[in-house]
C-alpha cells in the first residue's frame, strides 16, 4: 500500500512539472547578451575602437500552458575614433523593440515519451521576434578624397524584421534561469542571459 502512495505521488510530481518549469501565467524578465559581427566592414587600423555589444531587456508572459508571448528593446553601438586625427570618429548604432512569441516544447516531449523522458529544469522552446531597427550612422571629420576636404555624414535607416530563434533555459532554481538563444530574433544570432520569472499566485 506504502508503495502504491509514493508511486501515485510521484506521477502527480511528474504531471505538474510537465511544462518543465515553464508555466501559464507566470511572467518572465530576462537580459540578455547578444554576439555577433556589426562592425562596419573598412579597414579600421590606426583607429580606436569602442563596442557596445547587442545588449536587450525581453519580457514575457505565460498565456497557455505551452505559449508565451511578451516584448523586447535593445541596443548596441560601434565607434571608431581616428589614434591621429581624434575629431575623426565613425559611430554606427542600432535600437530596436518588438514583440516576442514562443511555443514551449518540454512538457509536450514529457507527454509523447510517456513520461520515460523527464525535463523537469529544462524549458525548450522556439519562436518569432518581430523587431522594429532603428539603425544610424555619424561620421566627422572624414577625408573626401575628390574635394580634398574634411566632411561630416549623417544617415538613418528603419526597417522591420520578422525572425525566428530556438532557446533552451536551464533553472538553477525556481525561479532563476541560464538561457541560449539561435537565431536573428534577437539584436544577435548567439544569445545568453538569465531570466527571473515572477510567479503568478496561484
Amino acid at each position: 500500500m506504502m508503495r502504491r502512495v509514493v508511486l501515485f505521488l510521484f506521477i502527480v510530481s511528474i504531471y505538474q512539472v510537465a511544462s518543465a518549469q515553464f508555466r501559464n501565467k507566470d511572467w518572465y524578465i530576462t537580459p540578455k547578451i547578444s554576439f555577433a559581427d556589426y562592425s562596419n566592414r573598412n579597414d579600421w587600423n590606426g583607429y580606436s575602437i569602442n563596442k557596445i555589444p547587442p545588449i536587450s531587456v525581453s519580457v514575457e508572459k505565460g498565456v497557455t500552458d505551452f505559449l508565451s508571448i511578451g516584448a523586447l528593446a535593445g541596443f548596441n553601438s560601434d565607434k571608431y575614433e581616428n589614434d591621429t586625427l581624434s575629431t575623426n570618429v565613425h559611430k554606427y548604432s542600432d535600437f530596436a523593440v518588438g514583440a516576442i512569441a514562443n511555443v514551449h516544447f518540454a512538457g509536450w516531449i514529457e507527454k509523447w515519451s510517456n513520461y520515460s523522458i523527464y525535463l523537469g529544469d529544462w524549458d525548450i522552446y522556439a519562436g518569432l521576434g518581430t523587431l522594429f531597427k532603428w539603425s544610424s550612422t555619424d561620421e566627422t571629420d572624414v577625408w573626401n578624397k575628390e574635394l580634398k576636404e574634411l566632411q561630416d555624414f549623417s544617415e538613418s535607416s528603419f526597417n522591420v524584421k520578422i525572425r525566428p530563434l530556438v532557446g533552451v533555459r536551464y533553472f538553477l532554481n525556481d525561479n532563476i534561469t541560464m538561457l541560449v538563444e539561435v537565431g536573428h530574433g534577437n539584436l544577435g544570432l548567439f544569445t545568453t542571459g538569465l531570466t527571473f520569472r515572477i510567479p503568478h499566485a496561484y
